[in-house]
């Protein structure tokens, strides 16, 4: 039996967490996708969700600058892979975003394709 999946969709930007949203459904039809739509909304998501097996983060939200965010997000829950998802994909954000925890790193300006298959 397989298990279904959940992830955090973690953006402000409405058609931005629409299309992750969708691009998580194209990967895993069965999934429960929970949004969030600042950094106090995501941490009561986290808290409510332990067992999300992925969170997708963008660096850029209410409540959250720079990188406070994806560090807020390592310390209170360490065991769930956090991608980060951006409009900043110069390299030394990106090696930033790995320096502080994340998992991944998502350039806002790939295709939904690209998104499905990171």
């Amino acid at each position: 039996m397989a298990f279904a999946q959940k992830f955090i969709v973690a953006d402000d930007h409405p058609l931005f967490r629409a299309a992750l949203t969708q691009a998580l459904r194209q990967l895993a039809p069965q999934a429960e996708i929970v949004e969030s739509d600042t950094m106090e909304a995501t941490a009561e998501v986290v808290t409510r969700h332990p067992d999300a097996d992925l969170i997708l983060l963008d660096l850029h939200m209410p409540g959250a600058h720079g990188f406070s965010g994806l560090i807020q997000l390592r310390g209170q829950t360490p065991d769930i892979p956090v991608a980060v998802v951006s409009g900043s994909d110069e390299p030394h954000v990106v090696r930033r975003a790995i320096d502080y925890g994340a998992s991944g790193f998502i350039p806002k300006s790939s295709s939904l394709q690209l998104i499905a298959e990171a």
